[in-house]
Formats: C-alpha cells, structure tokens, sequence
C-alpha cells in the first residue's frame, strides 16, 4: 500500500517537471469525465437517502 502511495506521488511530482507547450487534451477531458461521473453518482446516491430534503 505504501509503495502505489510513493509511486502516486512521484507520478505527481513528475507531471509539473514537462514544459508547458501545449494542453494534453486526452487527460484534461479524462479528468474532466472522470469528476462528472464522481459527482453524478454522488447525486443518485443522495437522492436516494431520506436525509435530504
């Protein structure tokens, strides 16, 4: 566990060390995807709870 967490860092790390020519357009929509599907099932998940008005 601890080693995918240094691994998760250094990939980090490792994304700032590139000059900035261009945007990479495959992660910026990946990324971009990604958040609207967490935030979609968040949504479904609440609303299936009595909490929330």
């Amino acid at each position: 566990m601890a080693k995918s967490g240094l691994k998760a860092v250094r990939a980090l790390m490792a994304l700032g060390r590139h000059p900035k020519r261009h945007a990479n357009w495959t992660l910026s929509v990946a990324i971009f995807s990604t958040l609207i599907t967490i935030g979609l099932v968040a949504l479904y998940l609440m609303q299936e709870t009595t909490e929330f008005p």
